[in-house]
């Protein structure tokens, strides 16, 4: 097997698993007991999940081919 496979396979898996993340991140980060004045708009676990979703959606666009990937031997 040769490493553009190998690397494309790693993009794919490593981007499936960031926006797994970013979506339980959404989906437990609520606090129900949290007033309304004490949160904001960007707080940092949103920030995070923006992060994680945004990175791991680009990777596995690199994966399947959609942005070319640098050129590997």
């Amino acid at each position: 097997m040769n490493i553009a496979a190998l690397a494309h396979r790693f993009f794919v898996w490593s981007g499936a698993l960031l926006v797994a993340i970013a979506a339980l991140q959404w989906y437990l980060g609520r606090r129900e007991g949290e007033p309304a004045a004490r949160r904001s708009v960007l707080d940092t676990r949103r920030l995070r999940m923006l992060m994680f979703a945004t990175v791991g959606v680009l990777a596995i666009l690199v994966g399947a081919g959609v942005i070319p990937m640098g050129r590997l031997r």
